[in-house]
């Protein structure tokens, strides 16, 4: 696990999951619609147990996505 995700971790923030692409950018979306803060740490910097194996991959765009509380809530037209 990398110094980064020490400090967010010791900071508030919350492991949510691995995700890339469309999927990265649609689940911080909904986050943030919650009211959550978001932020990503690259998932080979992120670590998984003592593996990184499946993210040592320079090109992969995979990331750990992290949140806490203390965004701002945007209702959209179903509420």
């Amino acid at each position: 696990m990398s110094e980064q995700v020490t400090k967010l971790e010791a900071d508030g923030w919350k492991r949510q999951f691995i995700a890339s692409g469309h999927r990265l950018a649609k689940a911080m979306s909904d986050y943030e619609m919650l009211g959550m803060e978001t932020t990503t740490v690259p998932a080979r910097y992120a670590g998984c147990g003592d593996c990184t194996v499946c993210f040592d991959d320079v090109n992969d765009d995979s990331a750990m996505i992290f949140t806490r509380e203390g965004g701002k809530r945007t209702d959209d037209d179903l509420f």
